[in-house]
């Protein structure tokens, strides 16, 4: 025909390939296959992502599409590697180097020890969190950072949850300062450059979004006092360490309770005052480890002179050569390139040299991961979960001049070069960084976002969103349309569906401004992991959602009304 296609009649059947989507039809009935392939992807990934692994479901649905005739092969797998993908590659990797410096540990920690009351502790980690989550991960920040909150609540008989899941909201409402605070604005940003081909600074939108932070902050606190209502209390264990620490001359002569309230630990000698360079026997919580090995005055002294970049508990188990044993008989600091910095002890202590251990007791050891790893198999111990980050600056330097040289090169060359060199960058710190470097990236995420890009470029094409096209084009119902989308959907299908909508920078705005994925658990990964920690259930979820979803919403409109 002269209009390019090729049209096969068999019988009454009608077979068309049109622009490389294939179409059937009977008689005069057309059936688009590539509109029906394309429908049935987005259906598909959008229900059963929240049900099964997300990167299969996607991916699946993206070769349906190959198969059904909208994309070729090599331009399907072409979406992996969109520069949306290597913004997130490189994020992901900066994140990585600075939650495993210990920074964003001893930060929160410095900030627990000064602000003595809940409300004023709960407010500047809130703000900091949510600042914080403009740039680095948001389930990094929730897990150093909630671990604090629920210790100063549990020591003032508050219930950890009421405080713990506004944390999470901030986290949420933070990743709107940045255009790469978030997997959808990293989307957003990349198809509306695409679409438009006008550059966009990833600060383009940081007024607005921080006014509105500041303002819903307080609003999270009211919020986090309401829900201690009814949120449950719950029992978690803390964990305590029996430690050696050397008395510094700056203690020299102070009162065992003094040093005992100053550093949040036990003492367990019977000297009422202490003497400089005297060596004590303490009991500290595993999370106040950090810092006090950073402290001069009150210095932690282990087994062994051997230097990590990695601390772990060990569990000792039934069937270990250390059952019965004691570290002066079995020497494993000696025999292994470790420290020894504490136990966790089942039984009376008197020192670490002298305990004798029993199945169930743990062992903190500092050292290489892979001597630690060595050191495990040998003695038959258990490698436990619980994580001790002892500040690392070497690694934290790296990773924050990774970030800083990434987002100044963000405003001079194409994002995905700025994190590209940002990423290398924070690597330069060697050691655990280079090796943990997989571990870092959540590939799930990245095939992911790169299969449902390609999926939501062909939603684009068949214009999937003609019925609310004209609403999208006015400020407040697109306001209301991406809270919506962002709670049910999701930061990244919604911002894979809508971005293509969104061709002024006012309607950028509006919509990441409207990304408040706060309503229900599963519209944040940061929030949906304290949803599951803290054990709430969803009705008592919805009790703190909804108002804290309003509420946040009032203070953005609040902050786009004073500002324009």
């Amino acid at each position: 025909m002269g209009d390019g296609r090729v049209v096969v009649r068999i019988r009454h059947i009608h077979v068309a390939v049109d622009g490389g989507i294939l179409k059937k039809g009977l008689g005069r009935g057309c059936v688009d296959i590539g509109f029906l392939a394309t429908l049935s992807a987005v259906v598909a990934t959008v229900a059963l992502s929240f049900r099964y692994r997300a990167d299969i479901v996607s991916f699946t649905s993206l070769m349906i599409l190959v198969l059904a005739g909208v994309y070729e092969m090599g331009e399907a797998l072409s979406f992996l590697i969109s520069p949306a993908v290597i913004v997130l590659f490189g994020s992901m990797v900066l994140s990585g180097v600075i939650a495993d410096s210990g920074l964003l540990d001893r930060l929160a920690r410095y900030v627990s020890i000064k602000a003595r009351h809940i409300a004023v502790a709960s407010l500047l980690l809130y703000f900091v969190a949510g600042v914080a989550s403009g740039f680095v991960s948001d389930v990094a920040i929730v897990l150093a950072m909630a671990v604090l909150i629920s210790d100063v609540a549990r020591r003032l008989g508050a219930p950890p949850a009421a405080y713990v899941i506004p944390l999470a909201f901030a986290v949420a409402l933070g990743g709107r300062l940045t255009m790469v605070g978030n997997a959808g604005n990293v989307i957003l940003l990349d198809i509306y450059q695409s679409t438009t081909g006008e550059g966009l600074s990833i600060f383009a939108f940081t007024l607005p979004a921080f006014l509105a932070l500041a303002i819903s902050i307080p609003l999270l606190l009211l919020i986090s006092f309401y829900a201690r209502r009814f949120v449950p209390q719950l029992s978690t264990a803390v964990k305590f360490v029996v430690a050696q620490a050397e008395v510094g001359e700056a203690l020299d002569g102070k009162s065992r309770k003094e040093v005992e309230k100053a550093y949040r630990v036990k003492i367990l000698s019977k000297d009422r005052f202490l003497l400089k360079y005297s060596v004590v026997l303490i009991k500290i919580a595993a999370g106040d480890i950090p810092s006090l090995m950073a402290s001069k005055d009150l210095r932690l002294t282990p087994l062994g002179n051997n230097k990590g970049e990695d601390t772990e508990f060990l569990i000792v188990t039934p069937r270990s050569r250390l059952v019965g044993k004691t570290l002066s008989l079995e020497q494993i600091h000696k025999v292994f390139p470790v420290s020894i910095i504490g136990v966790v002890p089942s039984g009376p202590i008197q020192s670490l040299e002298t305990y004798t251990f029993r199945p169930g007791d743990e062992i903190l050891v500092m050292g290489d991961e892979k001597e630690i790893e060595r050191l495990a198999a040998f003695y038959r111990l258990e490698r436990s979960k619980t994580l001790v980050r002892a500040f690392n600056p070497r690694l934290a330097a790296s990773g924050l001049g990774g970030l800083f040289a990434a987002v100044a090169l963000s405003q001079f060359m194409p994002t995905p070069q700025a994190f590209i060199i940002g990423t290398f960058i924070a690597l330069l710190g060697g050691g655990r960084a280079v090796e943990r470097l997989y571990q870092y990236v959540s590939w799930e995420t990245l095939v992911y976002v790169g299969s449902f890009l390609a999926i939501g470029n062909a939603a684009a094409k068949i214009d999937l969103l003609k019925p609310i096209t004209p609403l999208l084009h006015v400020q407040e119902y697109l306001f209301v349309i991406g809270l919506l989308f962002t709670n049910t959907l999701g930061l990244i299908p919604s911002a894979v569906l809508i971005g293509p909508y969104l061709t002024t920078k006012e309607a950028l705005m509006t919509y990441v401004l409207a990304t408040i994925p706060t309503l229900l658990p599963q519209a944040h990964p940061a929030i949906y992991i304290v949803y599951r920690e803290y054990g709430l259930s969803l009705k008592n979820f919805l009790k703190i959602s909804i108002p804290a979803t309003a509420a946040t919403a009032l203070a953005t409109a609040t902050a786009i009304y004073l500002l324009f």
